[in-house]
């Protein structure tokens, strides 16, 4: 399931042509999952089953088709409304703005249900941990192919993409690159806490990927990927730091596998400074340059915080951004290219959900918060939890400048996060 969402579900476009396959192939699978999962089994993964039940829900309340008179008078739908009115035509309408993205959306959460209830069913984590990073790696590997290739060749895997620039298994480069830095987080975790008695070489096989994902980051040319992985890299010191040289398991660790991460962070910061040095670094060269992209998301906020106010209580509609943008867009920001998301999801997810989908996000932050206090407060028994709570903010700080999450490979990788965050470790199975 893995490696086919990995091959298909790049990009977060809803046109591209792999989706049908990948969404056919996520809704066997929850029907396979929904006849052999136990109760056991979804009690562990039940905090991101209901926050993605709760997003259904919403999207399924933003499709119930309303009378014209009460939909005329939603906020935001004033000049939808007047037009209607000159033309002398009701119609009825869902709250949402675009009843084919809001269905869409529903489409999407059928994959990352799919992995969710997989994992609940799984009772080796190492395995689907080894498996993102063997899917990392081979992104890594195609993306350094990409970079010799002819930048419209067949190697692209997507037809609106960063041509030219190493993506791999993915429409955008800085997508690519916090996927990497995932990655590279989980590296960390198994250099530390692997079972090193059974995978005898998980430990120099985590510290190579994590170094070789680390130098495919800097080769990326991408800022948001360079300031994941820097933020990985202060997570696992930090991790080694707090946790005493107790593993998971209970047992005594070697000491040396405690300052590994740190001895990473150090050679990755001597890398980082040899490439400024030499300005051999895209992304670090990328920093110092003012973009035009950069630009548009500096005049894209007060557009957007008048969105999020504006279209209260209801909401745009999940998936509707782009269609309520077009109702607000001034002329000065019109250009040969379209804005298709806000570059903020956070902000997005709120002018999309309404009031509705801004009380999601409270509780889960209030929830997010509390379980982080506890686990801060505990001792190294909570390690994968701790992993989870990681890929989260790493997750999240993306999500501050783009949409990571509305791709479904990253979908799959933050609701595994999820999982972990909100249960600890199988009993016994903590690192197997």
């Amino acid at each position: 399931m893995l490696f086919a969402v990995a091959l298909t579900g790049g990009g977060s476009r809803s046109d591209i042509d792999s989706l049908p396959f990948l969404r056919f192939l996520s809704t066997c699978v929850v029907a396979f999952a929904i006849l052999l999962i136990r109760r056991d089994e979804l009690a562990r993964i039940r905090v991101p089953l209901a926050l993605l039940g709760a997003i259904a829900v919403l999207a399924f309340l933003q499709l119930i088709p309303l009378p014209a008179s009460v939909w005329s008078a939603l906020s935001g739908r004033e000049s939808i409304a007047s037009i209607d009115a000159l033309l002398g035509i009701e119609i009825t309408r869902p709250i949402t703005l675009s009843p084919a993205a809001t269905i869409n959306t529903l489409g999407a959460l059928t994959v990352p249900l799919a992995a969710l209830l997989l994992f609940g069913m799984t009772r080796d984590r190492t395995f689907v941990l080894l498996g993102i990073v063997a899917i990392g790696l081979a992104s890594a590997l195609f993306g350094i192919l990409q970079l010799f290739a002819d930048p419209r060749s067949g190697l692209f895997l997507y037809e609106i993409t960063n041509n030219g620039s190493a993506v791999g298994f993915f429409a955008n480069r800085n997508h690519h690159a916090v996927f990497l830095a995932c990655c590279a987080l989980i590296g960390l975790f198994l250099m530390r806490y692997g079972d090193a008695e059974r995978f005898t070489w998980i430990r120099p096989a985590m510290t190579g990927s994590v170094l070789f994902f680390g130098l495919a980051i800097i080769t990326n040319a991408s800022r948001a990927g360079l300031i994941a992985l820097v933020l990985v890299l202060s997570l696992g010191a930090a991790d080694a730091f707090m946790v005493k040289s107790r593993g998971v398991d209970g047992g005594k660790r070697k000491g040396r596998s405690r300052y590994l991460p740190i001895v990473l962070a150090a050679a990755a910061s001597m890398l980082l400074a040899v490439f400024a040095a030499a300005e051999r670094s895209p992304a670090l060269a990328r920093i110092l340059e003012n973009s035009a992209l950069e630009d548009l998301r500096a005049k894209l906020l007060p557009i957007l915080f008048d969105m999020a106010g504006d279209f209260q209580p209801w909401g745009t509609g999940l998936g509707a951004f782009e269609h309520a943008y077009r109702m607000r867009e001034p002329v000065e920001l019109l250009g040969p290219a379209y804005v298709n998301e806000a570059h903020n999801d956070w902000l997005q997810f709120a002018i999309e959900g309404g009031t509705p989908g801004t009380l999601i996000l409270l509780v889960a932050a209030l929830y997010f918060i509390s379980r982080s206090i506890k686990l801060l407060q505990r001792s190294a028994e909570q390690a994968h939890a701790r992993l989870g709570l990681g890929i989260i903010l790493v997750l999240g700080a993306a999500s501050v400048v783009d949409y990571p999450l509305r791709v479904p490979s990253v979908m799959v990788l933050a609701v595994i996060a999820l999982a972990m965050f909100a249960a600890p470790a199988v009993r016994g199975k903590a690192t197997g």
